[in-house]
């Protein structure tokens, strides 16, 4: 028989515990979810609370967090060379502010440049200048980290990764796309637009070990070879900085593809690529496919230049890593899920 609470008496976790027969810490692992807790144990506890109607003290929780006054660094690409990355920085700033009621403070740091060197600098600058409690960081597939995760290791830092992953093992989770499955719309999206048997050209900025162009082309050919496999993938080509350039690559791919009608363009940094394939292409035969929604796309999805785009959550990406590591360093609570990926949304000129 549980006793309720009788007038002004608010019931506590140590109620709950004497009530359910456990400690204290296995009613603290339950309230903050973590830990392992038998399932029958779990519900006999809820029951508890439910029967006390117990309530967090919310207050009290707050007064500690902000007592710890947590510090998060967020590494960013600069938006003006990426700019799929405005949306994410837009997004964890809004998060920030919402932070500031705990205390937390997020530094934010701008990757100015896109080399190793430049990143590991940036890092290194943050940690040695800051008491820094987590880290957010874009993935880098094929660089040597090994000594960042390290020191990060050393220090007891967690860290979320997002758009990008480079190392599942250490990390407190990923936020991001799942670029196989992004690869395998757009050759769903082909099938579509140009038919099953469509002839598609991709041109990329990429390269091998960045997973926006590699798994997105791995998936694309998987699922091509699965489920159409008339379709065809007739070239992989690069694009250029210089748009002249992009041009006369485009003119040469109608010259010796004269059937290509769909053409993927997988992760430019400068969406120009698809005005120049569109005057190249005289006979308006291709239909173009691209990733992401950024302001360039936006006039050429309008006017047909694009036919359709995939997305990924960019906003998702910039607030969910700070919603992981806050709730890890504040109540304990680690992710449910390590992977935690984007949803995938088309884009057309009707539901812009």
């Amino acid at each position: 028989h549980i006793q309720k609470r009788v007038g002004d008496y608010m019931a506590t976790i140590k109620d709950i515990a004497r009530e359910a027969g456990v400690s204290i810490g296995t009613v603290d692992r339950v309230l903050h979810d973590r830990g392992m807790v038998s399932p029958e144990t779990k519900a006999r506890i809820l029951d508890v609370m439910k029967e006390l109607d117990y309530k967090p003290n919310h207050a009290a929780q707050g007064l500690a967090i902000r007592k710890k006054k947590l510090k998060l660094g967020f590494l960013i690409p600069d938006d003006k060379d990426h700019p799929f990355y405005l949306d994410i920085k837009k997004a964890a700033m809004k998060k920030a502010e919402e932070l500031k009621q705990y205390g937390v403070q997020v530094l934010f740091k701008v990757l100015t440049e896109s080399t190793a060197a430049h990143f590991f600098s940036s890092f290194d600058t943050m940690l040695s200048e800051e008491e820094i409690d987590g880290v957010i960081m874009p993935g880098f597939r094929g660089l040597d980290t090994s000594s960042l995760f390290h020191t990060l290791k050393d220090r007891n830092i967690p860290f979320v990764f997002y758009n990008g992953l480079s190392e599942v093992r250490n990390c407190l989770a990923y936020v991001g796309c799942n670029y196989i499955d992004s690869g395998r719309l757009a050759a769903g999206l082909s099938a579509l637009l140009g038919k099953e048997d469509a002839r598609v050209c991709i041109y990329s900025e990429g390269s091998e070990g960045i997973p926006s162009h590699t798994d997105r082309i791995r998936g694309f050919k998987k699922e091509a070879a699965d489920r159409y496999p008339d379709m065809k993938i007739l070239d992989i080509r690069p694009i250029s900085a210089n748009q002249i350039d992009n041009f006369l690559s485009a003119q040469e791919m109608f010259r010796i593809f004269p059937d290509v009608n769909i053409v993927y363009v997988v992760n430019p940094a400068d969406y120009g690529i698809c005005e120049a394939i569109c005057r190249a292409d005289k006979n308006h035969q291709v239909r173009i496919i691209t990733n992401d929604l950024v302001a360039r796309q936006i006039p050429m999805i309008d006017q047909g230049i694009i036919s359709a785009t995939i997305c990924q959550e960019p906003e998702k990406q910039g607030e969910m890593p700070l919603e992981i590591l806050f709730r890890y360093l504040a109540y304990g609570t680690a992710p449910k899920e390590k992977m935690c990926y984007t949803n995938l949304s088309i884009h057309i000129a009707q539901n812009l």
